[in-house]
């Protein structure tokens, strides 16, 4: 199996507060869920058991780091036989509040919307676009991979009715930071954001910039210095 790669550093990162009121880090978030994929890939290959060492070397972290992390939930497993593999995996699934649906709103039916739309790796991690909004007249009112597309005009009247946490941005970037903004006023404050063009979050929420070309130019630079 390929090592994974995790955060390792927590500086200058801003914590959140969980319903429990423990303040965690987003660094450690972003772990477990790196943990969590790397669990599930050993549940599929038959793995019962796993100890924290073998554990962070596949992650990419410290043994120690790891254990920091869980203990920051709780009491995963034993020293004998090290982590149960499915209940952990199982485990931080419910930390991640991913054990039940997460339903998702996209924003933006082009290319890549549509793609999004029709990735099935979604759903295996818990989430699910539930409905789609766009400029475009042409689109509006059609169906796209079992979801019907809204005008951006209609967001206020529709948006409700999804019980909609999570919005993803697949649109142009004319106007975003005013979709951003209403979108908080409809309680929706969690952003994975594809378009590149930086925006703030709404007051309490967090965005997720994901740039895909700027990944790209790193892979250039990599490539074409030999690093």
């Amino acid at each position: 199996m390929p090592r994974a790669k995790a955060p390792n550093s927590e500086d200058a990162v801003q914590p959140v507060v969980t319903g429990a009121g423990k303040r965690i880090s987003l660094a450690t978030v972003e772990r477990l869920t790196v943990y969590r994929s790397v669990l599930e890939e050993l549940h599929e290959d038959g793995v019962e058991f796993v100890y924290s060492h073998k554990l962070a070397d596949m992650v990419g972290v410290t043994a120690a780091q790891l254990r920091r992390d869980l203990a920051s939930f709780g009491s995963f497993g034993n020293i004998a036989r090290g982590y149960p593999v499915y209940e952990m995996a199982r485990t931080i699934s419910r930390i991640l509040h991913t054990d039940a649906v997460q339903t998702l709103a996209l924003f933006g039916v082009g290319d890549l919307g549509r793609s999004l739309l029709s990735y099935r790796g979604f759903e295996e991690r818990g989430f699910r676009i539930a409905v789609a909004f766009d400029l475009d007249t042409a689109k509006v009112g059609k169906v796209y991979a079992g979801r019907r597309c809204f005008h951006l005009d209609q967001l206020e009247q529709v948006l409700p009715d999804f019980g909609v946490r999570i919005a993803v941005l697949a649109c142009r970037p004319p106007g975003l930071q005013r979709l951003v903004d209403r979108l908080g006023d409809l309680g929706v404050g969690s952003v994975l954001n594809f378009v590149p063009k930086r925006v703030r979050p709404a007051p309490g929420g967090h965005v997720e910039h994901i740039d895909i070309s700027g990944k790209l130019e790193m892979l250039s630079f990599l490539s074409c210095s030999g690093t």
